[in-house]
């Protein structure tokens, strides 16, 4: 077979997202990079503080923010895996931190269920797995036949 032929051409076609699906993603990604800066900073004055596990503790909330947008910004299916893990993660986490008093900075968006951030965090977390549900494209294959 010549290389040039159709057999071997592979495309996707799946839409891009537009809209508000584009706009939830961005906002997803600003607030990663929000709470990843300010993570940074609350890991750091920890760290001098002489509290290494709050340290430790807000920068995992911040890296599993950054997965999670990277995740939903690539769409392929193992990053698809890194963003529901994340998100995950990104809502059990703030809800145990509601019951048991876990050593995380003032400014994690994991304290309290997100207090810091008026519960945003949290939200956004399930708004990203309905959002994950919703465009899955195993998912939608199956309903197309």
């Amino acid at each position: 077979m010549e290389k040039n032929s159709p057999s071997h051409e592979l495309s996707d076609s799946r839409r891009t997202a537009h809209g508000t699906a584009r706009l939830l993603l961005l906002f997803i990604a600003a607030a990663s990079l929000v709470f990843a800066w300010l993570g940074v900073v609350g890991a750091t004055t920890a760290f001098m503080e002489d509290r290494p596990g709050t340290a430790v503790l807000t920068l995992i909330a911040a890296i599993t923010w950054i997965a999670m947008s990277a995740g939903l910004l690539h769409n392929g299916r193992r990053m698809r895996r890194v963003a529901w893990i994340s998100a995950l993660i990104n809502v059990v986490m703030p809800l145990i931190g509601i019951f048991v008093s876990l050593p995380l900075d003032k400014w994690s968006p994991w304290r309290d269920g997100g207090l810091a951030y008026w519960y945003v965090p949290t939200v956004l977390a399930v708004v990203a797995m309905v959002w994950l549900y919703n465009s899955s494209p195993a998912r939608l294959a199956q309903q197309n036949g």
